[in-house]
Formats: structure tokens, C-alpha cells, sequence
């Protein structure tokens, strides 16, 4: 119980720093962790103010069902973190945010390109807008199809969810991902910051103005992602 207890803490601490760190307003987000025995799924209520947040009102889902156990009323996009807990075994955290640069994106219905090696210290190549959810898929399941969405985007391209640990759902917002909460977190800053770059980036060469495009040398890619997350990474301690 004191590991749960611990674990629910650090849960409540994730969700409220997505409204410190800029990338939620409102109650316009949540982030979820799992069970290291992979049979429950833990995540921040629905509507609930992120300061207001107490262990007790944590909503406990059973991974498998989607079975509310516990808590009150979990997030009403549960049924999406349920479909990427069960499809990518790696993930342990998902954070979902409407951040702005994210959004604008997703709106877009754009990739955030990767121009740079800021990006390619953390994500492996652009970070996906994935298909739209069609009209019966809406209306049908909305919550579940978005996740089901992610995982054949990732899945048919062949896109490791533990090299590019985001997507942009089209219209929606963003899912970072990660094999801990501490992980997760970073990842959504990181990528909000990143959109934000490649943004303004793109406004500086929009090829109207200078006739040219900008792309991350490949060879860069590689080098900064590999370096501290490859076979053979030597970043860090």
C-alpha cells in the first residue's frame, strides 16, 4: 500500500506540473502511469482542477477491461491510453496536452518536422500527425479509436514508439509517452518546445519567401539520437 501510495503521489505531481510547466490550462489534460505488473492503470479524474488533486480521487482502471475500479470518474480519454498501454508493453506513462505548438500542429494536421538536433536528442524523426478518425469512427468509440489511430500509424510504418515517444492526434492535441512518468514529462516539455522552434522555423523559410526548405541532416539525426539512446550511447554519466 505505502508503494501505492508513493506511486499515486508522484502520479498527482506529474499531472500539476503539466499546469506549471505551461502545457495545459483549465483541465485541458492528464497524464496515467501503470502497474508494474501490468494489471491497472492509474490516471488523473475527469474534470477535476489539477491543484485540487488528492491520492483518493486518482481513478484506478483495470488495463485489460478498461473496468473502473476505483476513485472517481476516471478521464474521459482513458479508453486512448488504454489502447497504447496494451499495444506498446514499453510504455509505463502517457501524458496527453493540448500545448499550443503541439495543437497548432495537430490543427494543421502537420508532422513537427525534425530541423535540428534539439529535436533529435529526444525523438528519432518527425513526430507523426496520424490519420483522421472517420465519421462512424467518431461517433462510434471516439475516445478508443483515437488510440487505435496512433498504434496503426506506428505500426504500419514501422515506427518504434520508444524512439519517436509522441503523436499528434489530427485537430486534437498530442500523446507523449515514456517507460516512466519522469520520462513522459520530459518528453512533453521537450516536444512543446520543439513545435514551438519548428514552427517559427518554418515561418523564417517558408519556401514563398526564400525559395528554400530546411530538413536535419540525417547523418546528425543519427548521431544525436544514437549518442544517447543507441546500443552504444555514451551521453551522460
Amino acid at each position: 500500500m505505502k508503494r501505492l501510495e508513493t506511486m499515486l503521489k508522484k502520479l498527482i505531481k506529474t499531472n500539476q506540473a503539466l499546469i506549471n510547466e505551461g502545457l495545459v490550462i483549465l483541465t485541458w489534460g492528464n497524464a496515467s502511469c501503470r502497474t508494474k505488473s501490468g494489471d491497472r492503470m492509474y490516471i488523473k479524474p475527469s474534470g477535476v482542477p489539477f491543484e485540487e488533486l488528492m491520492t483518493r480521487d486518482i481513478a484506478t482502471v483495470d488495463l485489460k477491461t478498461g473496468r473502473h475500479l476505483k476513485g472517481k470518474k476516471p478521464s474521459v480519454d482513458t479508453p486512448t491510453h488504454l489502447a497504447l498501454y496494451n499495444a506498446f508493453p514499453a510504455i509505463n506513462s502517457i501524458v496527453h496536452t493540448h500545448s499550443k505548438y503541439c495543437t497548432i500542429f495537430a490543427q494543421a494536421k502537420l508532422d513537427i518536422p525534425c530541423f535540428g538536433t534539439t529535436h533529435a536528442d529526444y525523438f528519432y524523426g518527425p513526430i507523426p500527425v496520424v490519420e483522421d478518425l472517420t465519421e462512424e469512427e467518431i461517433q462510434t468509440d471516439y475516445e478508443k479509436n483515437t488510440g487505435l489511430k496512433i498504434i496503426d500509424h506506428f505500426t504500419t510504418r514501422n515506427i518504434s514508439p520508444m524512439s519517436v515517444k509522441a503523436a499528434l492526434s489530427p485537430a486534437h492535441g498530442v500523446f507523449v509517452w515514456g517507460s516512466s512518468m519522469e520520462e513522459a514529462l520530459e518528453c512533453a516539455i521537450v516536444l512543446e518546445n520543439i513545435a514551438e522552434m519548428a514552427y517559427k522555423t518554418l515561418v523564417l523559410t517558408r519556401p514563398m519567401r526564400y525559395n528554400r526548405t530546411v530538413t536535419c541532416d540525417s547523418a546528425l539525426l543519427d548521431k544525436h539520437f544514437l549518442r544517447k539512446h543507441g546500443d552504444k550511447k555514451y551521453y551522460g554519466q
